[in-house]
């Protein structure tokens, strides 16, 4: 444990000087309090602490309504935008000189000089990022879980379904970061590396999830909504879907770890959040349609979403960790 903290002190002490973690830090403490700044009263929904007020006749004070809104800017804008998006980056630039700053000549010679060895040195590396990781997000949620309290007067402890979940996708970019970090010793390199098959990522899910629909669902979607597909055209996708698929089973599931939250936020400690529910109440009335793709988007399990991730996360991180004992400092 000594070792450890000794390791995780002289990352600290690195991003200390740099600044970088900090400047995140206060980044997503200012975030939540604006999120903090949202509320109700009896004529709609107020902003920045009661600056000012957007008149809605379904979500106000004392409204069912409340709690679902409130949940649905954590899961859908703070979550799905401001972490899994713009802290996640920020995250990465932070973290990117940790590795790539501890291979430079001398650096690491000087701690290996400790009894320690060169495996749980890397170990305890990697786990520092990742602790940097979960002290950001941990922050955020906890006013996050505050501000339910004081906004709609429930405790919601789901919403810190939101730190495990965050720190995993972290992980699976910060293994590719690390690893071509120890591999160049450029931070650039690795930053852009680790981007790079984010995107990818991300391509790789939307084709998924576009070749299904055609495959399964006989639709494409359109700008004015769905095209209805001819049974040989489906069949066409039907046989591709394996191949297309692919890039999708192989590369770490970024946007579906962190859609997972959806399905473990609760609203009044019993119902799965969900938009459509939202969507249907403040409409008076439910999609159909909108129903059924959403459980065509949620057909994937959790065990296979993450258990495949860490497939992906754990091989890179073996081949790093493989180059880094390896290694002459």
């Amino acid at each position: 444990m000594s070792q450890f903290l000794a390791v995780f002190i002289d990352a600290l002490r690195l991003l200390k000087a740099k600044a970088l973690f900090w400047i995140t830090l206060a980044i997503s403490v200012l975030a939540a309090v604006l999120y903090f700044s949202i509320g109700f009263n009896e004529e709609g929904i107020t902003l920045f602490f009661g600056v000012e007020t957007w008149e809605n006749e379904f979500i106000r004070a004392g409204s069912p309504l409340a709690e679902m809104f409130y949940l649905g800017i954590f899961s859908m804008v703070m979550v799905n935008i401001w972490l899994s998006w713009v802290a996640v980056i920020l995250a990465l630039v932070t973290c990117a000189p940790v590795f790539p700053s501890f291979m430079q000549e001398g650096s690491a010679g000087t701690v290996l000089c400790k009894p320690i060895g060169r495996l749980k040195l890397f170990v305890f590396k990697y786990l520092s990022g990742l602790l940097f990781a979960f002290l950001q997000t941990s922050i955020f949620c906890l006013i996050v879980f505050f501000a339910i309290r004081f906004r709609v007067g429930t405790w919601n402890p789901s919403v810190f379904w939101a730190v495990p979940l965050i720190v995993l996708m972290f992980s699976y970019l910060w293994s590719i970061l690390v690893t071509v970090g120890v591999r160049t010793k450029s931070v650039m390199a690795s930053l852009l590396a680790a981007l790079l098959v984010w995107g990818a990522a991300w391509i790789s899910k939307v084709t998924e999830e576009y070749i299904y629909m055609a495959a399964e669902m006989g639709e494409l979607p359109t700008g004015d909504g769905t095209m209805r597909l001819s049974d040989e055209e489906q069949q066409n996708f039907r046989e591709g879907y394996a191949l297309y698929s692919l890039p999708y089973k192989v590369l770490p599931k970024t946007t579906d770890t962190i859609n997972l939250l959806q399905r473990y936020i609760t609203v009044e400690g019993e119902r799965e959040f969900s938009m459509t529910q939202l969507i249907g109440a403040m409409s008076g009335f439910g999609s159909e349609e909108d129903e059924v793709t959403e459980a065509a988007l949620k057909r994937h399990s959790p065990v296979y979403i993450i258990g495949t991730s860490l497939a992906f996360e754990f091989v890179v991180l073996g081949f790093g960790a493989w180059m880094f004992v390896r290694r002459d400092f």
